[in-house]
């Protein structure tokens, strides 16, 4: 299964073990503006940050995509404004994935960086984005299980 346009899926049709096929579509723009409503607990800031989304085409394309419209508004309610670039969103993608890591594995340290992860976190996730990047520069888009097993 894959939500990225790559040479697989133009074969799906082809492959037998696949009996359907699912279209995500993402928000409509009042969707979108009914899950920011949702998703503060402050009407104030939800009308602060539709606002500042008007000015801002980049991030006002990304929120139709029910993950990022979620960090944006993750993003906002932390710095009330919005990210400046891509790389920060996706910045706070990796650290709200290291935070939930330190949380399933019972660590309380409270850290806003990911330098500043406790190391039972921070070494395993450091070795799954060199992974990530490994498996890239091969231009593979996917990890076999032996891959993760090496790791």
């Amino acid at each position: 299964v894959t939500s990225r346009p790559c040479p697989i899926v133009t074969k799906l049709d082809k492959l037998s073990h696949f009996d359907r096929r699912a279209e995500l579509t993402g928000f409509s723009p009042e969707q979108a503006k009914s899950f920011i409503y949702k998703y503060m607990d402050d009407t104030a800031m939800a009308d602060k940050l539709l606002e500042e989304l008007k000015v801002s085409e980049w991030c006002e394309s990304l929120i139709t995509a029910p993950y990022y419209c979620c960090l944006i508004c993750d993003h906002f309610e932390q710095h009330q404004a919005l990210p400046q670039r891509r790389t920060e969103l996706y910045h706070r993608l990796v650290l709200r994935g290291v935070q939930r890591m330190a949380e399933a594995r019972d660590l309380t340290d409270v850290f806003s960086d990911i330098k500043d992860a406790p190391d039972q976190v921070k070494i395993p996730f450091t070795n799954l984005l060199e992974l990530a990047w490994t498996t890239l520069q091969k231009k593979q888009l996917y990890l076999q299980k032996a891959d993760l097993a090496a790791a």
